[in-house]
């Protein structure tokens, strides 16, 4: 009877959805026949033509209403015996019940009626759903037969059965309760005469038996044990209870941290990967262009490194993935060390790299990876070395078979009993490392996992005061063999060395070795490799010299004289890069010229244009739609619609159509994820071709980096993220790339640190990022851009003077922070920080004193921001937001 009964009221359940689809799918062609019909009345408002076409549908069975209203709500015409009721069951809305449906007397539905692109009206049909009540009582009708018949079955199989196994049951279910009741383990259960002792009963009798039988050793056991069982249980429950709660703290806290700070620390990335990629865009000579690809090759690294390091628990897990392209040794050497060559130099430490001449100029690999283990490597040395220098060594092993990275040191040195835990997650020396030096000990144990990874070993070798060498030695596939330097017979050997760095002596010294050169104090046609500042305070060459190759740091002004005076005929770079010594080591050894030097770095990378690709961009904030705008128009789009919120996104793709719609997560009215959802349904329902949606996003962990995938999208676009990434995003929606042109990246939110006191108010380096965006088009961009922030960035700090918790203040400080980020409002977006950290972290309100500044450092910021570029102040710079 239950199972009958669930089943009528799923039956009755589907008849009501079943009705209400075919209700729907019937009316809703109805309408739209008529919209179709009388759209042409109703645009020239002819009344009498809009009835006529009613009255046809008036006569219709169960039709009780039929209008067309004019679009400002008013009615045109009406038909029918019925009134519109507010009551009236609106087929049109996705949360109807079938419960609603029942209670319902009457239901509508509602079209637009179009004219040439143009809504000239709606039309509204409503229904009486009396034939509703007999489909029901059909279904009610087939169950209760349906139940008569299924208790007469029921009830012969039960007196059947009753007879073969009641009475057997009956009985051993009397000695059960015995035994229950009185604990008597010595009664025994008999089957009644006449009773199958083979059958299932039987069987069950003699397991019972076997079962008290075995109760009664049980029981002596048990009570040996009884006295110490009860506190042994105990006690493992509370260390499992402690146990879990604090792996249950520690998990949440870190889930918290990782997803907090995949947004905050990923946002000061964005600013770094743009200036490089305008720098290397720009037209520059092609030893600053190259200074410029490698840092905005460094950034892409770091952006990877970071990835990984935020999602930590990805690392603890070892699910690492890991490349395998072709690579340059010597390249990710190069680099790492003009990565961390203004360090060094801050610290007046010489950092150089050695690559061994049988080192192959290609073997597969992951660049990315093999640049984080050797930079990790790095890092640490410089951190711990006071005095003295750092040293790079690649070289193989194993006859080519294995790759050998190290970086050796002059620093603190790690003392013996420290050695085995070195490379173990947040492990220094001692505690004062970490007070002294800074740092949690990360670094390594990822580079330690990272050469697991690889199939390869790493280890360390140290002693105190002297300092450390960390090495990696990974297998090696070579996809392109060495190719040494070798001197020609007639070139002079004698090379003289005079540079006040030990690493980079050894680094010029080992080139030049290899390559057939010898060292030298001073000959007569004797090369020099010397210092550029030593050379121009000299104001002469070297006597007797051959060639001279001076060496200089970058921004070094003594380079550019030297060479420019002819004192030198090549110069390199400190820290010395390979891409610039060994062309300039081979044009030593065969005698040949030194012009190219440092052009290496190739021409500039091209990307697609898409011409005809129609873009909807959805986001809350004005500076991040103008921006957008500009970004997709260096690629060749033009046809760009900008929205402020999920429901207009929704109502736009509705309307129009898209190739791609870039969709902001959190907006207002309506955000991100829901708009996806509801363009999902919307298309389903009116069978479109489904239109390619992408988050943008700075979240890359936690729940909020996953979003998207519930929500329907079809990617993520990873904040920061360059013109590359936005291309390839292109390229996937469309199924095809465009014409190529010059690449530029996209400033969406750099985080520029904030300068609190003693310092300017704006960020250089995103000024100069909106100037170099405003090429090709004046400053109509700049001007843009700031008259939104003007007009825009007051409602914001009046939200944030209005929020009345924490949740709003964090939002309100979080939107203000963003715009003031991509304008270059640096101090303005420091106190917005503080300001969103301690709500949504701690979880408080702003008080008036942190409120009180922002006032008047917006409105300094505004006019500051208009001084810079040469624009005339706005009229009413600020309104009072309190």
């Amino acid at each position: 009877m239950v199972a009958l009964a669930a089943g009528t009221a799923l039956g009755a359940w589907s008849e009501i959805n079943r009705y209400a689809v075919d209700t729907r799918q019937a009316l809703k062609g109805l309408a739209i026949v008529f919209a179709s019909a009388s759209a042409g009345a109703a645009a020239a408002e002819d009344a009498a033509g809009v009835h006529a076409a009613l009255r046809g549908i008036g006569r219709l069975d169960g039709i009780v209403y039929a209008g067309l209203t004019r679009p400002d709500g008013s009615a045109l015409a009406e038909q029918g015996t019925g009134l519109r009721l507010a009551d009236d069951l609106d087929l049109d809305r996705d949360d109807i019940t079938p419960v609603a449906l029942v209670l319902a007397r009457t239901v509508k539905v509602s079209v637009p009626v179009v004219e040439n692109a143009r809504t000239v009206g709606r039309v509204t049909l409503i229904y009486e759903t009396k034939d509703l009540v007999g489909r029901l009582v059909t279904v009610m009708r087939n169950a209760v037969l349906a139940a008569l018949l299924a208790m007469a079955v029921g009830f012969a199989v039960a007196w059947r059965l009753g007879r073969a196994l009641t009475r057997p049951l009956t009985a051993l279910a009397r000695t059960m309760d015995a035994v229950r009741e009185n604990h008597d383990y010595a009664r025994r259960a008999d089957l009644p005469p006449g009773s199958a002792s083979g059958n299932e009963v039987g069987r069950l009798a003699t397991s019972f038996n076997g079962l008290i039988d075995a109760v009664r050793e049980r029981d002596r056991r048990l009570i040996e044990h009884q006295g110490r069982l009860e506190q042994e249980v105990s006690d493992r429950t509370h260390d499992l209870s402690e146990a879990k709660e604090a792996a249950e703290a520690a998990n949440s806290a870190k889930s918290s941290f990782l997803a907090t700070m995949s947004h905050e620390i990923r946002t000061p990335m964005n600013g770094m990967l743009v200036m490089a990629e305008l720098l290397a865009a720009a037209e520059l000579p092609a030893r600053q262009r190259r200074y410029a690809e490698v840092i905005a090759r460094s950034g892409q690294s770091l952006l990877a490194i970071i990835n990984d390091i935020l999602d930590f628990a990805k690392v603890e897990a070892g699910k690492l993935t890991l490349e395998r392209i072709a690579l340059d040794p010597a390249e990710v050497a190069d680099t790492v060390v003009t990565l961390f060559g203004e360090r060094a130099r801050a610290k007046n430490l010489d950092l150089a790299a050695i690559i061994a001449p049988d080192v192959p100029r290609a073997i597969a690999g992951d660049p990315v990876r093999l640049g984080q283990i050797l930079g990790n490597f790095v890092n640490n040395a410089l951190k711990f070395t006071e005095s003295g220098h750092v040293l790079v060594r690649i070289e193989t092993r194993d006859g080519g078979g294995t790759l050998r990275l190290s970086v050796t040191d002059t620093g603190i040195g790690i003392p013996a009993e420290t050695l085995p835990t070195i490379f173990s997650a947040f492990s220094q020396a001692d505690g004062s490392t970490t007070r002294r030096f800074g740092g949690t000990g990360l670094g390594l144990s990822i580079a330690e996992r990272l050469v697991a990874a690889m199939g390869g070993n790493i280890g360390v070798e140290s002693e105190v005061g002297t300092g450390s060498t960390f090495w990696a030695e990974i297998p090696l596939e070579v996809l392109a063999p060495a190719e040494p330097v070798r001197r020609e017979p007639g070139i002079v050997p004698a090379v003289v060395i005079r540079v006040s760095g030990p690493a980079t002596a050894a680094a010029l010294a080992d080139g030049a070795a290899a390559a057939g050169f010898a060292p030298a104090e001073a000959g007569e046609g004797a090369h020099h490799l010397v210092e550029a500042a030593d050379l121009a305070r000299a104001g002469h060459r070297p006597a007797g010299a051959g060639r001279v190759l001076a060496l200089a740091p970058m921004g070094d002004p003594s380079g550019a004289t030297v060479l420019s005076s002819g004192l030198a005929d090549a110069l390199l770079r400190w820290p010395l890069a390979q891409g610039e010594w060994r062309p300039a080591l081979a044009a030593l050894a065969a005698g040949g010229t030194f012009a190219g030097i440092g052009a290496e770095a190739g021409p500039v990378a091209s990307l697609p244009r898409f011409p005809a690709a129609r873009v909807l961009v959805a986001d809350d904030n004005p500076v991040n739609r103008e921006v957008a705008v500009e970004a997709l128009g260096r690629l060749g789009v033009t046809r760009v619609t900008t929205v402020e919120d999920g429901y207009r996104a929704l109502e736009a793709t509705r309307e129009g159509t898209f190739d791609l719609i870039l969709m902001d997560g959190s907006m207002p009215v309506l955000d991100g994820f829901d708009a996806a959802r509801a363009i999902r349904q919307w298309e389903a329902a009116e069978r479109c071709k489904r239109t390619h949606i992408v988050a943008a996003t700075a979240h890359v962990v936690g729940t909020a980096a996953e979003a998207w995938r519930a929500a329907g999208m079809d990617g993520v676009l990873a904040k920061p993220f360059t013109l590359t990434d936005l291309a390839r995003t292109l390229a996937a929606a469309l199924g095809e790339a465009g014409t190529a042109q010059d690449p530029s990246p996209e400033v969406l939110e750099p985080d520029a640190p904030a300068a609190e006191s003693g310092a300017s108010l704006l960020d250089p380096d995103t000024l100069a990022g909106l100037a170099e965006m405003a090429e090709g088009s004046g400053s109509a961009f700049v001007e843009r851009v700031l008259g939104l922030f003007s007009a825009h960035a007051p409602d914001g700090l009046a939200a944030l003077h209005a929020a009345g918790d924490a949740e709003a203040a964090g939002r309100a400080a979080h939107g203000l922070k963003s715009m003031s980020l991509n304008v270059g409002a640096a101090a303005l977006a420091g106190r917005l920080r503080a300001i969103e950290h301690a709500a949504r972290v701690e979880g408080r309100v702003p008080d008036k004193a942190a409120l009180a500044p922002l006032d008047g450092l917006l409105s300094a910021t505004i006019a500051a921001l208009h001084g810079h570029f040469g624009l005339p102040a706005p009229a009413a710079p600020f309104r009072d937001a309190a």
